[in-house]
């Protein structure tokens, strides 16, 4: 675990390649899919994740006992082989402490949070409300800039944040090539600055030295025990070797569009849609534990699933991942 007096060190040490964070996994019943969650960390340290995280897909629909008892499997799972994040973002200020302190007791090494909507007022309570939370905890902690708060942190409010000893990176999903190059300008000397799409990476690594990818669902949707066409060309791109890098990058564009078109209902506010239940989808033709979704969402009806099917294998790239089939769970 880091803490506050060396989180600054620990992430610049160990904040490297391609980090990635699951669903939460339920059963048929509903009820929380222990298994599926241990099965999933196999799955995705078999297709090279160099960091795990856990606990941000349906956390509004788990209670504070759902949350904690799926924090202390996933981190059971991980069996510290590679470093571990929780998000442990609540409503209440008091939860997200207690869950942060959670987190901390059962092993992770930092935690995830984002500002969650009543605090995205105004970029000076968001500020307040990460000040207080990083005063009740000593663990490291991940600033999360997200469509989900309600409202971006501005690269100067992020580079205010990053005074604090226990911020040691930014997750900037923002979607905006241009905001991340300021957040590495005003603070990327005092926190690891991480632009977690996929499409942005190449980029990203040849331009600026992007030395992780924090948190995003291609690198185990798009990548298997068999292929790693993500880490392959991101190795490329870290060695300099831009030509090389970019041919790879854009083999992978027929399946990363299909991804995109899940995604794009987040940018989207008519639709009123969320991507999970399509990645779950996803996750469950790939043979991973995706499983169902808790209402208010609704199940992705059988003809959108197999139309996701059809649009996957047309790609090429499904018999590419898994040459000798997908495994069964």
């Amino acid at each position: 675990m880091a803490n506050r007096r060396d989180a600054k060190d620990w992430a610049r040490e160990h904040l490297k390649g391609l980090f990635t964070s699951p669903m939460i996994p339920f059963g048929p019943d509903l009820k929380l899919d222990e298994a599926g969650i241990r099965h999933n960390v196999e799955r995705m340290l078999q297709a090279k994740a160099a960091g795990l995280g856990f606990g941000f897909s349906e956390p509004w629909v788990c209670t504070i006992a759902e949350r904690k008892r799926a924090m202390e499997v996933s981190i059971d799972a991980i069996r510290r082989r590679v470093p571990a994040y929780l998000h442990t973002t609540d409503h209440s200020v008091e939860e997200t402490v207690n869950l942060t302190r959670h987190a901390q007791s059962v092993g992770a090494d930092a935690v995830m949070i984002w500002p969650p909507y009543e605090w995205a007022k105004s970029q000076e309570m968001l500020c307040g409300f990460y000040e207080y939370v990083a005063s009740k905890v000593d663990i490291a902690i991940f600033l999360y800039n997200t469509p989900h708060s309600g409202l971006f942190m501005t690269p100067e409010s992020i580079a205010r944040l990053a005074q604090i000893p226990n911020v040691c990176a930014l997750k900037n999903a923002v979607n905006d090539v241009t905001h991340s190059l300021r957040c590495v300008d005003l603070c990327g000397d005092q926190i690891v600055v991480s632009d977690p799409h996929e499409h942005h990476l190449l980029d990203m690594t040849l331009n600026c030295g992007q030395q992780v990818m924090l948190g995003t669902t291609p690198v185990f949707l798009m990548q298997s025990v068999h292929c790693q066409p993500i880490q392959d060309y991101w190795e490329l791109a870290r060695q300099g070797r831009r030509v090389e890098a970019t041919r790879k990058f854009y083999e992978l564009q027929p399946l990363r569009e299909v991804w995109a078109t899940m995604y794009q209902v987040l940018r989207n506010k008519a639709a009123a849609v969320h991507p999970v239940p399509h990645i779950k989808c996803w996750m469950d033709l790939i043979g991973m534990a995706g499983g169902a979704v808790r209402p208010p969402m609704h199940e992705v009806a059988p003809e959108d699933k197999a139309h996701l099917k059809v649009r996957i294998e047309a790609t090429g790239w499904l018999t590419r991942l898994y040459p000798d089939g997908v495994p069964a769970r």
